[in-house]
């Protein structure tokens, strides 16, 4: 048994590095390309169209369909409300700041999560794990320096993201074991995509061919990174799945200091 979670373990850590890693990717491609063309919102419904294909192409090749039909929908569309809004949230922030001044933001996630998971699943949260926790996200505060930032909302909006993103970890772990990751991966969709496109269709601005091609791209690595997360919250608890996401730290200074370099 101690083998067996030791593997899962492994391949949960190695899943949600590979997620986060993923997400870096696609906020500097939209970023650096696509965030000034466009309604933020635009942005988000695009996105959502290509994050279907790597979804239904897993549907297809694991012959899947029988897992979208369950109990927990209401959960999972509820997981891709708030999923667009996260996602909404940090592409307006990307207007107005850096990388390197919004992930020091979104690091606050891993605590709130720790702290959420202990309370509401009642999980047991060891001092090792916590501590590290806490100690990444003082080293957080100390790179990315507070106060030396200016205060706007979408800084603020990146506070409600991070909230945000604890609480859809916390509702793919309280569905428990028995839900398919792809299902809740693909109702995620197609609630976000609903809402986006209902807010996008009155200010909807033709996107350019290339444009449209980076978008979709982008959608497709936000949709396989989409399936990582999820895959990696039902396999880790929630003390180990959330020190993963400063991996971001890294990816996220090292893009930043790239766009830096090319707005020069």
């Amino acid at each position: 048994m101690l083998l067996i979670n030791k593997k899962n373990n492994f391949f949960g850590l190695l899943v949600g590095l590979s997620g986060y890693i993923l997400v870096v990717l696609v906020d500097t491609i939209v970023k650096l390309n696509l965030v000034e063309k466009y309604p933020v919102i635009q942005i988000s419904f695009l996105l959502c169209i290509g994050a279907f294909i790597p979804i239904l192409i897993t549907l297809i090749i694991f012959r899947n369909w029988s897992s979208l039909l369950n109990k927990k929908i209401h959960i999972q569309l509820l997981h891709g409300a708030l999923g667009i809004t996260h996602s909404a949230l940090i592409i307006n922030s990307l207007k107005k700041h850096s990388l390197i001044e919004i992930y020091p933001i979104l690091f606050s996630s891993p605590l709130i999560l720790i702290i959420l998971s202990y309370f509401v699943l009642k999980e047991k949260v060891g001092i090792r794990r916590c501590l590290a926790v806490l100690i990444g996200f003082i080293g957080v505060l100390i790179v990315s320096r507070p106060g030396t930032i200016h205060f706007t909302i979408p800084l603020f909006g990146l506070f409600i993201a991070a909230i945000i993103h604890a609480l859809r970890v916390l509702l793919i772990r309280q569905s428990g074991n028995t839900q398919s990751s792809v299902a809740f991966t693909f109702y995620g969709c197609v609630s976000a995509l609903m809402i986006s496109g209902f807010f996008s269709y009155p200010n909807f601005i033709i996107v350019q061919k290339i444009d449209l091609v980076i978008l979709l791209i982008c959608g497709v690595i936000a949709g396989i990174a989409g399936l990582f997360f999820v895959r990696a919250s039902k396999t880790l608890e929630s003390s180990l799945f959330a020190p993963i996401q400063y991996i971001q730290l890294v990816v996220g200074f090292t893009m930043g200091y790239i766009d830096r370099k090319s707005t020069r």
